[in-house]
């Protein structure tokens, strides 16, 4: 096969329709969870598409020998903004001052050295505009061990990144001219179409993770010339500064065939002198740290051997005594450092020195898929009955956990207050909501009914009236609001008046901002999954309606819930007592 001599980027969109398990690493002090799909899942994922398709000779070219295609990490993909941007591993140099920071500082400059520095963890776009907060779930289950001869179940934990998310990664085409590299562009593509649906990545095979839809990034332009999405200019100036940021694991090896992550710096120069004879480059500054990346084979069913490697992050900064121009840049780039460039390791970028002085920290932003035209615009749900349930389950099935979260809260912050009552007594209130029989406004009036019951009857000593007067006395605290009775909190709740009700006692949006946010998330009407802020609540005109239309349900979740955690909270404190006796 002739020698490749043009080389480019085929941008793909990663969008998970599953839940991805990925890499998590355990220390005492704290759990890292990889917030990137590796390389070489990647090239697992178009492996077994290839050899579904039946192309054993593409499988074997591309995948196998590792000439023609490299793959590449996928990193968060923000689309909130006008142009979507893509965040990579934060650089070394990226500090806060401060434990409750706000700003961030290149400490390769001028640093006081007296100002306790926290290093940015959150993967961040090139410019430094945005960080991305990429979200794990963490969950145990049970499974069989592969190290024994009679498997056992055994219980393991894994985290994985939820699904709706969107990544960005660049596979690196080479091909001997540029006719030659935009058809192995479009056969790639052609390829990841053709096995739209059946597409997993890391351990979906085996438990149901990792479902992914691939496509272009920008059908329209397959290729790119640039390993990254550029941040700025391509060019600079002799003796000017210019960072070399490393965006994948480095596998470099020492003079006796050793791991030797420390030798970034001599890499670095070594790529210099063979691609820019005789130049002559000056290190101002350097950071790598080291750390050990692995993988699983789902071939042979076992773990890989672990390597130590740079890390992702590091920055080497550099200035040479010539012009280093766009073309210099590019071909620098499209030459990995150290092993295993068709896995994606080794992979860098340079880039600008931050400017001078400390910055706005970047924004938190969620890596969320925009629905976008080309994709097919959705139905209105005013028009399409199905469409409309679908909706309003969504919404529902989001806005559950943090209203019960919230009712936790409440109840919690009130324990202390709550002493008139008694786990019996709510017990009791509990069973007059919870009749299955009744719809939630039935429930709704039959608890308003309770409450009215000794109206104009003070020598009455029933159960009912006892009930009543217990919740008069008993006291809610309510964060940033005026305790009030028990009694009084629960006034107004009916079938009629549960619209109402449910406006003044929803999760505040600026101090329990879960509610809004998991709402916002799965709010059709939003192509961006973030909540508008300037609206009331923080939800958008058609959540807001569902919420009127979904009003009593709603208030019922939140105190059925109240009442159960009410409860809990009663009989925990009383244990506390006894214990302190």
């Amino acid at each position: 096969m002739a020698t490749a001599q043009v080389s480019g980027y085929l941008p793909l969109r990663y969008v998970l329709t599953d839940t991805l398990a990925v890499r998590t690493s355990f220390d005492p002090l704290r759990t890292e969870t990889e917030h990137s799909i590796s390389g070489r899942a990647q090239r697992g994922m178009f492996a077994a598409a290839l050899r579904r398709a039946g192309l054993l000779h593409e499988l074997q070219e591309w995948v196998a020998r590792g000439e023609r295609i490299r793959f590449a990490p996928a990193y968060p993909r923000l689309e909130h903004g006008p142009r979507p941007l893509t965040a990579y591993p934060p650089p070394a140099y990226l500090y806060m001052p401060g434990k409750d920071a706000d700003e961030a500082v290149d400490v390769f400059g001028p640093a006081d050295p007296a100002a306790p520095y926290r290093a940015v963890r959150e993967p961040v776009t090139l410019d430094r505009s945005l960080r991305a907060d990429v979200r794990t779930t963490a969950e145990q289950y049970l499974g069989r061990s592969r190290s024994e001869e009679d498997p056992r179940g055994l219980p393991f934990l894994t985290t994985t990144l939820d699904p709706g998310q969107v990544f960005e990664a660049r596979w690196q085409l080479r091909a001997p001219a540029p006719d030659s590299l935009h058809r192995l562009a479009e056969r790639v593509a052609g390829v990841l179409a053709d096995a739209d649906g059946t597409l997993t990545l890391g351990s979906g095979g085996t438990r149901a993770h990792g479902g992914v839809r691939v496509g272009p990034a920008d059908p329209g332009a397959l290729l790119s010339p640039d390993r990254a999405a550029p941040a700025g200019r391509r060019r600079w100036r002799a003796g000017e500064p210019v960072d070399l940021l490393l965006l994948s694991p480095a596998l470099l090896v020492g003079r006796a065939g050793q791991a030797a992550p420390g030798d970034l710096v001599p890499a670095v120069l070594d790529l210099l002198f063979r691609r820019l004879p005789g130049v002559r480059a000056e290190v101002g500054a350097a950071h790598v740290e080291a750390g050990l990346v692995g993988a699983y084979h789902r071939g042979y069913r076992g773990p890989m051997a672990q390597r130590w490697t740079a890390l992702p992050g590091a920055v080497v900064r550099l200035r040479l005594d010539r012009e280093l121009t766009t073309e210099q840049v590019r071909d620098l780039e499209a030459h990995p450092l150290g092993e295993r460039a068709v896995d994606g390791y080794g992979q860098f970028t340079l880039l600008d020195p931050p400017p001078p002085g400390p910055a706005p920290l970047p924004p938190l932003v969620a890596p969320l898929a925009v629905h976008t035209p080309a994709a097919g615009a959705l139905a209105d749900p005013g028009t399409d009955p199905q469409l409309a349930d679908l909706r309003d389950t969504l919404l529902w099935n989001a806005a559950a956990p943090p209203v019960r979260d919230h009712a936790r809260t409440l109840a919690r912050s009130s324990a202390r207050r709550l002493a008139p009552l008694g786990p019996g007594l709510l017990g009791r209130l509990r069973e007059a909501v919870s009749d299955p029989r009744h719809t939630p406004g039935e429930a709704l009036d039959a608890l308003a009914g309770l409450l009215c019951s000794d109206q104009g009857a003070e020598d009455r000593s029933g159960p009912e009236t006892r009930t009543v007067r217990a919740l008069a006395r008993a006291r809610l605290v309510r964060p940033g609001r005026a305790p009030v009775s028990v009694r009084t909190w629960l006034e107004g709740l009916s079938e009629e008046g549960a619209a109402a009700w449910w406006e003044a006692n929803r999760p505040d949006p600026v101090r329990s901002p879960d509610y809004r946010d998991a709402v916002a998330a799965v709010d059709l009407s939003l192509p961006d999954g973030r909540a508008p802020r300037a609206l009331p609540g923080g939800l958008s005109d058609p959540a807001r309606d569902w919420e009127r239309r979904t009003a009593p349900r709603l208030c019922l979740l939140l105190v059925s819930s109240w009442l159960a955690e009410a409860a809990e909270a009663l009989r925990d404190r009383a244990g506390g007592e006894r214990g302190r006796r």
